[in-house]
């Protein structure tokens, strides 16, 4: 079939401009071969020089939602021949707004594969990751649609070794990143690091300038141009090579060489942490990924690395899924417990007079943990409280004359005069060789700044057969 100015048979969807490109160039590498002209669209850029390469015969166009619709609506790109439509990066596209852009697309090529006689179309949605929400929304979609999984279908790649560092709160986070970066950067080193908001990727950047390391910035205010410049200047430079600084904009679909990805915020969900550590160790070349968790990610973290290590898909864990795990699984206890005791209070007036003195006592604790007390329970010894025993001695009345003199088969016995002068014992001291519990004593002196120290490590957790405790440095 002859190629046709404005009327393209392929067309493919990206999200980014930069995705746009990458794309764009290889299949400028295969057209060589195969023998078909393909042309790039996309924002940015201004749209006469795009209206012209259309005017001549393509075969294909590769361009993102909102730029495509524009030429569409100029005139510039006619439907009828298009016979196959890829999605790049479909979970992306149907996840960050871009449905609406897609679904106008698609019904001009609904209705005329509708209509007798048309042979209609094919669509390919490609994706590393895909929730069950946007699979969802797929589905509705595309009523038919085939799935096609890998075997790594979101699951760790298994070239990249994965480390994570738990900060304990005493740290300096970005004096940690410093003791990461500066052994990776000084063995050569390609070193991406990612942020999770823009402020976090500014600061970040600030301080390693302050720190003399040469970077580039990737994120959603730097303007396109810019970024394909910043990557180009990744990519290229030999030796002294910027890191790049960047946010989940870079996460995914960029094909780069990266030695090292270190993540300075820890992602709120696993699928971006597969789509950052996919940076690296691509086309089964080995890589580093490294974590710096602070204690609200702890848990995440660890589900995550749990996971990975029993090589389990990554599909579903977020930090609002394994914060309502951990809360549930606590009520679950709580009512564990109160039935636990509920039981024993209704056994209590059987069993009192059966229970040894010598019988370990469950004791409370703040934070909801429990321990085991294994001293013999002190026997129970009436204790006068003196303070309001002498506000209420005037007024307190006298027993009467008849029950005086009242026979009694058991007398009540005199108290004996030490339980009569008991005072509350206080936690820590001592009565009769008996030492009651207290807490532990926290050590003088505030908290440091442990990176600050000479020889600091920072603890480390890996796996693939690292052992634990290794610092930062060392790796």
């Amino acid at each position: 079939m002859s190629m046709k100015p404005r009327r393209p048979r392929a067309v493919v969807l990206c999200p980014t401009r930069e995705l746009t490109e990458q794309v764009f160039r290889v299949a400028k590498s295969i057209s060589h071969h195969a023998r078909f002209r393909s042309i790039m669209v996309s924002g940015g850029t201004r749209l006469k020089p795009q209206e012209d390469s259309l005017n001549m015969p393509v075969d294909m166009v590769v361009g993102t939602p909102g730029r495509i619709l524009d030429h569409i609506k100029e005139g510039n790109i006619v439907y009828g021949d298009i016979k196959y439509l890829v999605l790049d990066e479909a979970d992306t596209m149907f996840d960050q707004g871009f449905g609406e852009d897609i679904r106008k697309f698609l019904a001009p090529l609904k209705n005329r594969a509708s209509k007798p006689g048309d042979q209609g179309f094919q669509t390919i949605l490609v994706s590393a990751t895909m929730t069950k929400g946007v699979q969802k929304l797929i589905d509705e979609e595309f009523e038919g649609i085939e799935h096609l999984r890998t075997s790594t279908f979101q699951k760790r790649i298994a070239t990249a070794r994965h480390d994570f560092i738990k900060l304990s709160g005493s740290e300096n986070k970005l004096e940690a990143l410093l003791q990461v970066l500066e052994p990776s950067l000084a063995k050569g080193n390609k070193v991406m690091v990612f942020c999770n908001t823009l402020n976090s990727s500014r600061a970040v950047d600030h301080f390693l300038t302050e720190n003399h390391i040469s970077t580039v910035n990737y994120h959603g205010e730097v303007p396109a141009e810019e970024r394909v410049e910043n990557l180009n200047k990744f990519r290229n430079e030999e030796g002294d090579c910027p890191t790049l600084v960047c946010t989940d904009l870079a996460a995914r679909g960029l094909d780069l060489e990266v030695d090292h990805v270190i993540m300075f915020d820890f992602p709120k969900n696993s699928i971006d942490y597969l789509h950052r550590t996919g940076r690296t160790a691509r086309m089964g070349a080995k890589g580093k990924v490294t974590s710096l968790i602070a204690k609200k990610d702890v848990g995440l973290a660890t589900r995550i690395e749990d996971a990975m290590k029993k090589n389990e898909s990554l599909e579903s864990l977020t930090t609002s899924n394994v914060k309502r795990d951990s809360a549930n699984s606590q009520n679950t206890g709580t009512k564990g417990r109160t039935s636990a005791r509920s039981a024993r209070s209704s056994d209590a007036p059987r069993g009192r007079s059966a229970r040894s003195s010598d019988a370990p006592r469950v004791a409370s604790q703040k934070g909801n943990k429990r321990g085991v007390t294994l001293s013999r329970r002190p026997p129970k010894v009436a204790i006068k409280d003196t303070t309001s025993t002498r506000k209420r001695s005037s007024t307190k009345s006298q027993p009467s004359s008849s029950r005086k003199h009242s026979p009694s088969k058991n007398p009540p016995k005199a108290r004996p005069a030490e339980a009569r002068k008991a005072k509350p014992v206080r936690a820590g001291s001592s009565k009769g060789g008996e030492k009651v519990g207290k807490s532990k004593a926290r050590p003088e002196g505030g908290k440091g700044d442990a990176l600050n120290k000479v020889g600091s490590k920072l603890s480390v957790v890996g796996f693939r057969g690292r052992s634990t405790g290794k610092s930062a440095q060392a790796s």
